[in-house]
């Protein structure tokens, strides 16, 4: 029942060797124990059929906006959500599941596309969220994005954090530098779908300096996409709707006068500035075109010139 199938009388009484009056004591004993909060006992007088409603164990609405954004993140492979979904699904009310369950036909067509095609992410997660919480320091391999080849280095580590951004989960992890005479380790951030078989290290503890436990917060506010290269004070020139710049780029800020009125180039932009990874910044302004131009870093201004000149050699040819 509560599965969601129903009991009949008949039935019951001839598969169980019972009477009528014993099984309407058990079907008595039955509603009284169910949780009133949970369950809706029924009894169909035309079919004898004993059944139960379930009732929202979590509200319908949280439920389905859960579901649109996992289904949106596309984080998850396929078998993946599968199970995320029908897990949900049992938290809603009975005459309310299949609505959820339509959110699931995505998964059997063409339209839900994951980014990442595994189906262990859940698992991972498991392992890093023990890592962290043992503070347990890990051994690694990782599959970066290097152009010029993936490194198979043996990496040592303790995770810090676990986080999620833009399509994928991260981690956050404090690695030694032995080679370092003053073994001045560094903090990395790691996307959780390119670790290759990641372990519990043997070694019981990794002390890590204060000012290396960089948390995922400070992350979140300095990302675009990318949370590789330095950390850079950035001034830019926008000329598009700045609203949604500002959305775009976390703890960016507008420029304003000393009278808080806002600050307006000659062509009519704005002055966005604040702090972010350097790559996260050369990323969204390649993506912004003609209505971005860099004020400062100097660096910037150069990798950007830099890139748009390559891409225009690549047209010339």
């Amino acid at each position: 029942m509560a599965n969601g199938e129903s009991i009949n009388l008949s039935t019951a009484m001839k598969e169980y060797h019972i009477s009528e009056r014993t099984f309407k004591r058990n079907m008595t004993t039955i509603h009284r124990a169910l949780p009133e909060k949970s369950y809706e006992f029924h009894h169909d007088l035309k079919t004898d059929n004993y059944f139960l409603n379930q009732k929202d164990i979590l509200s319908f609405d949280e439920t389905y906006a859960i579901m649109k954004i996992l289904l949106g993140t596309r984080a998850f492979g396929k078998q993946e959500m599968d199970s995320i979904g029908k897990n949900l699904v049992e938290l809603v009310d009975t005459h309310k599941q299949s609505d959820i369950n339509n959110l699931l036909s995505a998964l059997k067509g063409g339209s839900y596309l994951p980014v990442n095609k595994d189906n262990n992410l859940i698992k991972r997660i498991g392992f890093f969220r023990e890592a962290i919480e043992k503070q347990h320091p890990i051994s690694f391999d990782y599959r970066d994005s290097n152009p010029k080849g993936h490194s198979y280095k043996r990496n040592i580590g303790i995770p810090l954090s676990l986080y999620f951004a833009n399509y994928y989960f991260y981690v956050i992890i404090y690695r030694e530098n032995p080679e370092d005479e003053k073994n001045n380790g560094k903090t990395y951030v790691y996307r959780l779908d390119r670790f290759s078989n990641p372990k519990m290290h043997p070694r019981k503890q990794l002390t890590v300096p204060d000012d290396k436990r960089t948390d995922e917060a400070s992350i979140r506010n300095k990302s675009y996409l990318m949370n590789s290269g330095s950390i850079i004070s950035y001034e830019f020139i926008y000329r598009g709707y700045y609203p949604a710049a500002l959305d775009q780029l976390p703890n960016s800020r507008v420029k304003k006068d000393s009278e808080g009125e806002i600050v307006k180039t000659a062509d009519g932009g704005v002055i966005i500035y604040g702090q972010m990874f350097f790559n996260g910044a050369k990323m969204w302004v390649q993506g912004q075109g003609s209505k971005v131009t860099v004020k400062a870093p100097q660096s910037l201004i150069t990798a950007i010139k830099d890139e748009l000149q390559e891409t225009l050699n690549g047209y010339e040819k």
